[in-house]
């Protein structure tokens, strides 16, 4: 489908909290023209507002906004933190970033299937979470 480019796929240390969290995990997209530089505080903003609706599984977050908060083109960034992350005061943490960003409301679902799937999986997902490097990182998602 060719949603996720290999340049977007990182692995960081785990930064102080979830907002650097997010701007973290949403700055390949940034540097890539997929978003504009508002999207990552759209996100930040839905959050305090809505709570931590990111969050989809157990070390996993889904950052993403609607497409008029700053979206350009439809594409995806993987980040994966040495350690979980903390969103203070709502019992919820996320090691795995999948930033999102959707131009539309339809062109990315297919690939939220396939992610949904591969995530879907324990083992699968363990494995992930002990990638040594961005490389081995992106092999897991490279068909998205």
């Amino acid at each position: 489908m060719g949603l996720l480019k290999r340049e977007n796929v990182q692995i960081c240390e785990t930064p102080g909290n979830w907002r650097d969290a997010i701007k973290i995990s949403v700055l390949p997209l940034e540097q890539g023209g997929y978003v504009k530089s508002c999207y990552k505080e759209g996100i930040i903003e839905n959050v305090e507002k809505l709570g931590p609706y990111i969050i989809i599984a157990e070390h996993i977050a889904l950052p993403h906004a609607r497409p008029e908060q700053g979206t350009i083109e439809t594409q995806i960034s993987i980040t994966l933190f040495r350690q979980d992350i903390e969103f203070e005061g709502r019992e919820a943490s996320a090691r795995l970033f999948v930033a999102l960003a959707a131009k539309d409301n339809n062109s990315h679902l297919d690939a939220l299937v396939q992610i949904s799937e591969l995530l879907s999986d324990e083992d699968t997902v363990g494995q992930i979470l002990a990638s040594e490097d961005a490389a081995t990182l992106y092999r897991y998602f490279e068909r998205i």
